[in-house]
């Protein structure tokens, strides 16, 4: 559960180009899996070759928005991303990067 006092959520943004990738708002982006709470989708930039970006459908303004509340979340976020990448063939798992911003 969210804590309501300090939860700096707001359902979309609609400037905010993860909020328009979640709502499929974005032809270019490549959407690798999705769910009602998350989208997975290819970096545009990527680092890797299996860079990979996991956002909420729910807009969060930033990383440092995020509060204990958001810690199943976030857990979900990285259960999605791992998903994503055994579905690519990736077999382990000792050299995954993640990132909250």
């Amino acid at each position: 559960m969210l804590d309501i006092e300090s939860d700096t959520s707001e359902k979309t943004d609609e400037c905010c180009i993860f909020c328009q990738i979640a709502a499929g708002d974005d032809e270019e982006a490549e959407i690798m899996k999705k769910s009602e709470e998350l989208v997975c989708f290819r970096d545009v930039d990527p680092a890797a070759p299996h860079h990979f970006l996991v956002v909420p459908t729910e807009h969060i303004r930033d990383g440092l928005s995020l509060h204990r509340g958001h810690a199943g979340l976030v857990k979900r976020m990285a259960q999605m991303g791992e998903a994503v990448l055994r579905d690519q063939g990736v077999t382990d798992m000792t050299n995954v990067r993640y990132k909250v911003r």
